[in-house]
């Protein structure tokens, strides 16, 4: 999670954080676990670091970011080391990781070709990156001026960022309700920066955990998805 959700209230309890955990599970299931060894496993840009109780369970994680009171929100049996770190200047050596992750980091960094970059630099060869972004330019709104992202992706702006990494596949996440969260955006374009309030209801957040819960079913078995408000990637270091 973002520091900046975490101060405006939401809770990795909210249905988009816990369905988007489900996710990243189900990816590293999928795409890590034929790994006999542990893995050593970078997570850039970890904010509040939600995702790392599944990450541990494939290796040793190391866990970097710019923002201080964030990794000092992560529990210290999560990861082997922390680093307040660039994502454009990644204090490890060359080929160190197995396994890279960023989870909706890439939109923050003015230079993401450079960060991406750093990204290949650091992975061993065969290494794989997971990662996910905020999809559509052209819903960039009040919000993601207040989490202060750079920009929105299209899948075409994946290909060429990411065209040095073998076999990428990218899919869109979140398709069930992009439609009432476009509308929301739109009318939102011009407002000042706010970061979204979370769902407090305990009934509409079960229904939509659970409307995004059969949405992973799709990932997990690679179908192709309609247009949604993310892009999920995999790609892997040839």
């Amino acid at each position: 999670m973002d520091y900046k959700d975490y101060l405006a209230g939401n809770s990795k309890t909210n249905f988009w954080f816990r369905a988007k955990v489900d996710l990243i599970e189900i990816l590293l299931q999928k795409y890590i676990e034929n790994h006999s060894k542990k893995l050593k496993i970078l997570s850039l840009g970890a904010g509040t670091g939600e995702e790392l109780y599944s990450l541990n369970k494939f290796g040793e994680v190391y866990v970097t970011d710019i923002e201080k009171k964030a990794l000092k929100l992560i529990p210290k049996d999560l990861y082997k080391e922390r680093k307040i770190c660039d994502a454009c200047n990644i204090s490890y050596p060359d080929e160190f990781f197995e396994l890279v992750v960023a989870f909706d980091v890439f939109e923050h960094i003015k230079d993401d070709k450079n960060a991406i970059s750093e990204v290949y630099r650091v992975l061993k060869k065969n290494g794989f990156l997971i990662f996910s972004v905020p999809a559509f330019q052209f819903i960039y709104s009040s919000h993601d001026k207040a989490v202060e992202h750079k920009r929105r992706y299209s899948k075409k702006d994946l290909k060429s960022l990411f065209k040095e990494f073998k076999d990428p596949y990218f899919n869109y996440w979140n398709f069930t309700l992009f439609l009432p969260l476009v509308i929301s955006r739109l009318i939102k374009k011009y407002y000042k920066p706010k970061v979204e309030n979370p769902i407090t209801n305990p009934i509409i957040d079960s229904v939509l955990y659970n409307i995004l819960k059969t949405e992973n079913f799709w990932f997990k078995k690679k179908f192709k998805t309609p247009p949604g408000i993310s892009i999920f990637g995999v790609c892997r270091k040839p």
